[in-house]
């Protein structure tokens, strides 16, 4: 399993990536005590975080576990992934261990400083962007092979390597569910995180909506479905209800996923709409919301947030609120300290207020730039586009340029 290296590493300056797993071996180390003796003594955890980095007792409300766990196992690993992790990836799973005996929850707290609610990245030469994978690993490493992101589609994620250079890539949620391989493509992404900080690149990946609904609920509808997660992480010997706990490796990497990103003055947000939120209001809101309720947070999962939000084939949409959506968008992308907003979540019509319409799975940029809607209906199991990558090249700067890239090659500016 990967570090979170494209997150933890802009907020833990000059710790080596050896310094940050030492750290977390430390914390496996300090949690596994921890449940050990609770387990001998029958003693619930309750109360607060102990301030020991995430390994302390804490609620069992808390935000990153998910009641009625019961194992504190490491990775049990499956197709495309062998059953040995890194320290970094075995302390993720420790954070968020459970008591055997009472299945209540052990360090639930998400550590903010090592995994923030929102991904920041600053001077990216190049910008990869795509969304809603949904579980389809044969549809996205053909996409990435196809912009040179990796060599060529790999047949394990293992396997993968990063040939992307100092690029950064952005998949804006929505790795799992509506897909025939959830597993694998989280697992893929773990891979090309360190592939790529080791290249001096960055992979952020961030939450959607699938992803937010499984931590809160691992036996809801969709996970449940013929194409949802929990039959594909039961065929590899996986547990949703552990996963959802962070107790593998699959699980502890969804549970520490940033909620948006920015990178230079691009935001990525999966459903869109941050309700004009700035930046600094928008992290504590994320961070006092997941402590306080989960991943069931309202700001997670009302019908009008961030990752939930829908779009209508016709108008008005929620940047129609002042019948201004140009002025509107300017304000609050600006409180973002970004110019651009990227959303993924929806690959059907939208239509806007002018009479304009975007087309089903078409990669659409509006009211010039301010607005990107870029899902594509990549999976098998969605509209079988095989999806599209949005492709910045001096992002920031007045030679800032994007265009959409194929499966095929194919190029397309924007």
């Amino acid at each position: 399993m990967a570090a979170r290296s494209s997150v933890g590493c802009f907020v833990m300056g000059n710790l080596s990536v050896a310094d940050r797993r030492l750290f977390m071996k430390n914390q496996l180390l300090r949690a596994a005590a921890f449940l050990f003796l609770s387990v001998v003594a029958g003693v619930a955890c309750t109360g607060s975080s102990n301030g020991s980095g995430g390994a302390g007792a804490h609620s069992g409300t808390g935000a990153c576990c998910s009641p009625g766990s019961t194992s504190a196992s490491g990775s049990t690993g499956g197709a495309g992934q062998t059953a040995t992790t890194t320290a970094t990836s075995s302390s993720k799973s420790a954070s968020v261990a459970t008591s055997s005996s009472t299945g209540t929850c052990m360090g639930c707290a998400r550590d903010w400083t090592l995994y923030p609610p929102i991904a920041e990245i600053d001077g990216v030469s190049e910008l990869w962007v795509v969304s809603d994978v949904h579980g389809d690993y044969t549809a996205i490493t053909h996409l990435l092979a196809a912009a040179h992101i990796i060599p060529s589609a790999p047949a394990m994620p293992s396997m993968a390597t990063w040939t992307g250079g100092s690029a950064a890539l952005v998949v804006v949620g929505d790795l799992i569910d509506k897909g025939p391989d959830a597993p694998d493509v989280v697992r893929l992404f773990a891979t090309l995180e360190t592939e790529a900080q080791a290249a001096g690149g960055h992979v952020v990946v961030t939450m959607g909506n699938h992803e937010a609904e499984f931590l809160a609920d691992p036996t809801n509808s969709k996970a449940t479905a013929t194409t949802g997660i929990d039959p594909e992480l039961q065929a590899i010997g996986l547990t949703p209800q552990q996963t959802a706990a962070g107790m593998d490796d699959v699980g502890a990497f969804i549970l520490h996923m940033p909620f948006a990103a920015r990178v230079d003055d691009w935001f990525f947000v999966h459903a869109g709409n941050t309700n004009g939120q700035s930046l600094s209001a928008l992290k504590t809101a994320l961070e006092s919301g997941v402590d306080s309720t989960g991943f069931g947070a309202p700001i997670l999962s009302d019908t009008n947030s961030m990752l939930e939000t829908k779009l209508g084939s016709s108008a008005p949409q929620w940047w129609d609120a002042t019948n201004d959506p140009t002025t509107l968008l300017t304000q609050w992308t600006g409180v973002l300290n970004a110019h651009h907003l990227v959303m993924g979540h929806q690959p059907g019509t939208v239509g806007f207020a002018s009479g304009a319409k975007r087309a089903q799975d078409q990669m659409y940029k509006a009211y010039g730039g301010l607005l990107f809607l870029i899902d594509t209906g990549l999976s098998v199991d969605v509209d079988a586009t095989g999806g599209a990558l949005l492709h910045v090249t001096g992002a920031g700067t007045a030679s800032e340029k994007y265009e959409e890239l194929l499966t095929n090659g194919t190029k397309t500016p924007l």
